[in-house]
Parts: structure tokens; C-alpha cells; sequence
């Protein structure tokens, strides 16, 4: 009987290793745009925090206003009605402003965060808290075409 004569064949970690060294590849080829999108979405993250930052200061000063002024109106014979519904508009848009402000206050942080330090989970789990703020930002716009 002849000798059984090894059988030559493709090691599995040699597949893999290929495959690793073809995504490194892509990644090191990519690494400009890769890091470009991430300086993008951390000067953005950034960017809605300063503009909720002076969303908040001015509503929460123009609600004062309406909170003292409000009362006083529905006290003159001389205010029409549609006033008065303008500044019940108004307070209702202010306070529609500062819910989405508080809840951008407490998602953004955690979102720079995961983008700074490129952590995948902490970003993942931002997701649906991000959705969140975009739909309520968005309801402002509709809000505001009465």
C-alpha cells in the first residue's frame, strides 16, 4: 500500500488573516474621511450645544416677559382677542423650546463623549435618545406655522 502522502490545504487562520489585513487596508485607506467624519460630528455635537445654550437663555427671559405681561392683558378691556391667543402661543412654543433644550442638555453631553473617545457603546446607546431630540426639534418647526 502506497504512503498516504500529506494532504496539502489553505489553514483557516491564513483566510482570516488575509481577510483582517484586506479590512485594515480599507480602514488605513479611509482614514482621512474616517477622521474628518468624526471632527465633523464633534464640532456639530458641539455647535447644538452653543445654540441650545442661547435657545434657553432667550426663552427663558421672552417666558418671563409673557408670564408678567400675560396676566396684566387679560386685564385690559382694550386687548382683542387675538392677542391674547398670540401670547398663549407664544408661552406654549417658549415651553415646548425649553423641553427640547433640557433634553438636548442631557443627551449632547453624552454623545461628544462617545465621539471624543471613539466609544462605539456610548454612541450606540445615544441613538434612540438623539432620534428623540431630532423628532422634538422637528415638532418645533410645525409648531411655530400656526
Amino acid at each position: 500500500m502506497p504512503a498516504l502522502q500529506a494532504a496539502r490545504y489553505i489553514h483557516f487562520s491564513d483566510k482570516m488573516t488575509e481577510s483582517l489585513m484586506n479590512i485594515n487596508k480599507v480602514v488605513q485607506d479611509n482614514r482621512k474621511t474616517l477622521d474628518s467624519i468624526q471632527d465633523m460630528a464633534v464640532e456639530l455635537t458641539r455647535a447644538i450645544r452653543s445654540l441650545e445654550a442661547v435657545a434657553i437663555k432667550y426663552v427663558k427671559m421672552a417666558d418671563k416677559i409673557l408670564d408678567t405681561i400675560v396676566p396684566i392683558l387679560k386685564g385690559l378691556p382694550i386687548v382683542g382677542k387675538e392677542v391674547l391667543e398670540f401670547a398663549a402661543d407664544a408661552q406654549a412654543l417658549a415651553n415646548k423650546i425649553v423641553t427640547a433644550c433640557e433634553l438636548a442638555e442631557k443627551v449632547l453631553p453624552g454623545v461628544e463623549a462617545g465621539l471624543t473617545t471613539a466609544d462605539m457603546n456610548k454612541l450606540q446607546s445615544s441613538t434612540g435618545q438623539v432620534q428623540q431630540l431630532t423628532n422634538s426639534l422637528q415638532g418645533l418647526m410645525a409648531a411655530g406655522k400656526k
